[in-house]
Protein backbone atom coordinates (compact mmCIF):
# COMPACT_ATOMS: atom_id res chain seq x y z
CA UNK A 1 0.00 0.00 0.00
CA UNK A 2 1.21 3.67 -0.96
CA UNK A 3 1.79 6.30 1.59
CA UNK A 4 -1.09 8.77 1.64
CA UNK A 5 1.19 11.32 1.25
CA UNK A 6 2.58 10.07 -2.21
CA UNK A 7 -0.25 10.05 -3.95
CA UNK A 8 -0.78 11.63 -7.41
CA UNK A 9 -3.50 13.53 -9.38
CA UNK A 10 -3.92 9.42 -11.09
CA UNK A 11 -4.23 7.68 -7.75
CA UNK A 12 -6.91 10.32 -6.77
CA UNK A 13 -8.81 9.90 -9.73
CA UNK A 14 -8.69 6.38 -9.44
CA UNK A 15 -9.74 6.36 -6.18
CA UNK A 16 -12.46 8.28 -6.83
CA UNK A 17 -13.56 6.06 -9.21
CA UNK A 18 -13.05 3.06 -7.58
CA UNK A 19 -15.18 4.57 -3.96
CA UNK A 20 -18.09 5.85 -6.69
CA UNK A 21 -18.15 2.31 -8.04
CA UNK A 22 -18.61 0.89 -4.68
CA UNK A 23 -21.07 3.29 -3.62
CA UNK A 24 -23.30 2.06 -6.67
CA UNK A 25 -22.56 -1.79 -5.78
CA UNK A 26 -23.57 -1.11 -2.44
CA UNK A 27 -26.96 1.12 -3.43
CA UNK A 28 -27.87 -2.09 -5.29
CA UNK A 29 -26.94 -4.28 -3.26
CA UNK A 30 -24.26 -5.82 -5.06
CA UNK A 31 -22.33 -6.36 -1.53
CA UNK A 32 -19.56 -8.43 -2.86
CA UNK A 33 -18.66 -6.28 -5.74
CA UNK A 34 -18.65 -3.21 -3.81
CA UNK A 35 -16.26 -4.56 -1.10
CA UNK A 36 -13.89 -5.33 -3.56
CA UNK A 37 -14.02 -1.58 -4.91
CA UNK A 38 -13.44 -0.57 -1.47
CA UNK A 39 -10.69 -2.84 -1.16
CA UNK A 40 -8.81 -2.10 -3.75
CA UNK A 41 -9.47 1.92 -3.13
CA UNK A 42 -7.92 1.25 0.35
CA UNK A 43 -4.86 -0.48 -1.85
CA UNK A 44 -4.36 3.60 -2.65
CA UNK A 45 -5.49 5.34 0.15
CA UNK A 46 -5.63 2.99 3.17
CA UNK A 47 -5.87 5.72 5.89
CA UNK A 48 -8.90 6.75 4.44
CA UNK A 49 -11.29 6.35 7.45
CA UNK A 50 -14.73 7.45 5.01
CA UNK A 51 -13.27 4.13 2.38
CA UNK A 52 -13.21 1.85 5.65
CA UNK A 53 -16.60 2.80 6.89
CA UNK A 54 -17.68 2.51 3.39
CA UNK A 55 -16.48 -1.26 3.53
CA UNK A 56 -18.07 -2.02 6.99
CA UNK A 57 -21.36 -0.44 5.30
CA UNK A 58 -21.11 -3.33 2.49
CA UNK A 59 -19.74 -6.29 4.76
CA UNK A 60 -22.90 -4.98 7.26
CA UNK A 61 -25.09 -5.30 4.65
CA UNK A 62 -23.73 -8.89 3.49
CA UNK A 63 -24.27 -10.01 7.39
CA UNK A 64 -20.53 -10.69 7.73
CA UNK A 65 -20.73 -8.19 11.03
CA UNK A 66 -17.77 -9.40 12.82
CA UNK A 67 -15.67 -8.13 9.67
CA UNK A 68 -17.41 -4.98 9.42
CA UNK A 69 -16.74 -4.08 12.82
CA UNK A 70 -13.43 -5.02 12.45
CA UNK A 71 -13.24 -2.25 9.31
CA UNK A 72 -15.19 0.62 11.55
CA UNK A 73 -12.74 -0.05 14.14
CA UNK A 74 -9.72 0.94 11.41
CA UNK A 75 -12.12 3.86 10.25
CA UNK A 76 -12.23 4.86 13.84
CA UNK A 77 -7.91 4.64 14.39
CA UNK A 78 -7.81 6.78 11.80
CA UNK A 79 -10.25 9.42 13.00
CA UNK A 80 -11.66 8.73 16.21
CA UNK A 81 -14.44 11.40 16.00
CA UNK A 82 -15.45 9.61 13.10
CA UNK A 83 -20.22 9.94 13.69
CA UNK A 84 -20.93 7.81 11.35
CA UNK A 85 -18.54 5.02 11.71
CA UNK A 86 -19.32 4.62 15.30
CA UNK A 87 -23.25 4.46 14.82
CA UNK A 88 -22.98 1.81 11.96
CA UNK A 89 -19.75 -0.33 14.45
CA UNK A 90 -23.11 0.11 17.12
CA UNK A 91 -25.59 -1.38 14.48
CA UNK A 92 -23.31 -4.04 13.79
CA UNK A 93 -22.93 -4.88 17.41
CA UNK A 94 -26.39 -5.32 17.95
CA UNK A 95 -26.86 -7.42 15.31
CA UNK A 96 -25.28 -9.71 16.85
CA UNK A 97 -26.39 -8.98 20.20
CA UNK A 98 -23.89 -7.32 21.52
CA UNK A 99 -26.61 -4.78 22.83
CA UNK A 100 -24.44 -3.03 25.75
CA UNK A 101 -21.99 -2.51 23.28
CA UNK A 102 -23.77 -1.04 20.90
CA UNK A 103 -24.99 1.40 23.35
CA UNK A 104 -21.25 2.11 23.97
CA UNK A 105 -20.83 3.06 20.40
CA UNK A 106 -24.45 4.43 20.00
CA UNK A 107 -23.29 6.86 23.17
CA UNK A 108 -20.22 7.87 21.79
CA UNK A 109 -22.02 9.06 18.60
CA UNK A 110 -24.37 10.83 19.99
CA UNK A 111 -21.64 12.93 22.60
CA UNK A 112 -19.72 13.53 18.97
CA UNK A 113 -23.27 14.71 17.56
CA UNK A 114 -25.94 15.12 19.98
CA UNK A 115 -28.45 15.95 17.38
CA UNK A 116 -28.61 12.75 15.69
CA UNK A 117 -32.21 11.39 15.70
CA UNK A 118 -31.12 8.06 14.31
CA UNK A 119 -28.52 7.31 16.46
CA UNK A 120 -30.63 8.36 19.65
CA UNK A 121 -33.25 5.56 17.97
CA UNK A 122 -30.36 3.15 17.59
CA UNK A 123 -29.60 3.26 21.45
CA UNK A 124 -33.30 3.34 22.37
CA UNK A 125 -33.54 0.16 20.11
CA UNK A 126 -31.24 -1.42 21.83
CA UNK A 127 -32.38 -0.66 25.14
CA UNK A 128 -35.74 -1.92 23.77
CA UNK A 129 -33.67 -5.36 22.89
CA UNK A 130 -32.52 -5.84 26.42
CA UNK A 131 -36.07 -5.14 27.89
CA UNK A 132 -35.67 -1.88 29.63
CA UNK A 133 -38.55 0.14 27.72
CA UNK A 134 -38.89 2.71 30.18
CA UNK A 135 -35.54 3.28 28.99
CA UNK A 136 -35.88 3.38 25.45
CA UNK A 137 -39.04 4.94 25.34
CA UNK A 138 -37.00 7.88 26.68
CA UNK A 139 -34.84 8.01 23.92
CA UNK A 140 -37.01 7.48 21.40
CA UNK A 141 -38.82 10.70 22.36
CA UNK A 142 -35.06 12.16 22.19
CA UNK A 143 -35.07 11.47 18.59
CA UNK A 144 -38.46 12.39 18.05
CA UNK A 145 -37.95 15.84 19.63
CA UNK A 146 -34.78 16.16 16.99
CA UNK A 147 -37.01 14.37 14.49
CA UNK A 148 -40.67 13.89 14.58
CA UNK A 149 -40.97 12.77 10.98
CA UNK A 150 -37.96 9.83 12.60
CA UNK A 151 -40.24 6.66 11.45
CA UNK A 152 -38.25 3.80 12.91
CA UNK A 153 -38.36 6.24 16.19
CA UNK A 154 -42.82 6.33 16.01
CA UNK A 155 -42.25 2.42 15.82
CA UNK A 156 -39.99 1.49 18.43
CA UNK A 157 -42.19 4.01 20.59
CA UNK A 158 -45.16 2.63 20.22
CA UNK A 159 -43.97 -1.24 20.25
CA UNK A 160 -42.14 -0.37 23.63
CA UNK A 161 -45.33 1.61 24.80
CA UNK A 162 -47.00 -1.73 24.66
CA UNK A 163 -44.94 -3.76 27.65
CA UNK A 164 -45.58 0.04 29.76
CA UNK A 165 -49.07 -0.36 29.54
CA UNK A 166 -49.78 2.75 27.92
CA UNK A 167 -51.92 1.39 25.13
CA UNK A 168 -53.69 4.30 23.76
CA UNK A 169 -50.77 6.40 23.08
CA UNK A 170 -49.00 3.06 21.36
CA UNK A 171 -51.77 3.32 19.04
CA UNK A 172 -51.13 6.76 18.62
CA UNK A 173 -47.45 6.15 17.58
CA UNK A 174 -48.05 3.32 15.48
CA UNK A 175 -51.16 5.05 14.02
CA UNK A 176 -48.53 7.95 13.25
CA UNK A 177 -46.31 5.35 12.27
CA UNK A 178 -48.04 3.98 9.23
CA UNK A 179 -48.71 7.45 8.04
CA UNK A 180 -45.97 8.62 7.18
CA UNK A 181 -43.59 5.67 6.69
CA UNK A 182 -41.57 5.18 3.39
CA UNK A 183 -43.16 2.45 1.11
CA UNK A 184 -39.43 0.56 2.03
CA UNK A 185 -40.67 -0.08 5.31
CA UNK A 186 -43.90 -1.73 4.20
CA UNK A 187 -43.37 -5.16 5.78
CA UNK A 188 -42.98 -2.82 9.30
CA UNK A 189 -46.08 -1.06 8.43
CA UNK A 190 -47.93 -4.61 8.48
CA UNK A 191 -46.48 -5.28 11.71
CA UNK A 192 -47.76 -2.06 13.11
CA UNK A 193 -51.60 -2.76 12.05
CA UNK A 194 -50.95 -6.33 13.78
CA UNK A 195 -50.06 -4.47 16.90
CA UNK A 196 -53.04 -2.00 16.52
CA UNK A 197 -55.22 -5.02 16.50
CA UNK A 198 -54.02 -6.83 19.39
CA UNK A 199 -53.54 -3.67 21.54
CA UNK A 200 -57.54 -2.79 20.45
CA UNK A 201 -58.53 -6.66 21.24
CA UNK A 202 -56.76 -6.37 24.66
CA UNK A 203 -58.31 -3.58 25.77
CA UNK A 204 -62.05 -4.54 24.12
CA UNK A 205 -61.58 -7.56 26.70
CA UNK A 206 -60.11 -5.22 29.79
CA UNK A 207 -63.51 -3.34 29.19
CA UNK A 208 -65.56 -5.98 29.04
CA UNK A 209 -64.28 -7.39 32.06
CA UNK A 210 -64.89 -4.32 34.00
CA UNK A 211 -68.32 -4.08 32.72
Amino acid sequence: MKNKNNKDFKDLEKIKQLVDKGNYYLKHKQYGSAVICYENALDLDPENTRIWDNRGVALASAGRHDEAIESFEIALEFKPDNTRAWSNMGVSMAALKRFDEAINCFDKAIELEPDDSNAMNNKATALFSLSKYSEAIEYFDKSLEIDPENAKALAGKGSALRFTGEYEEAIKCLEKFIEIAPEELSYQKEEAWAMIFDIKLLLDRKSKKIN
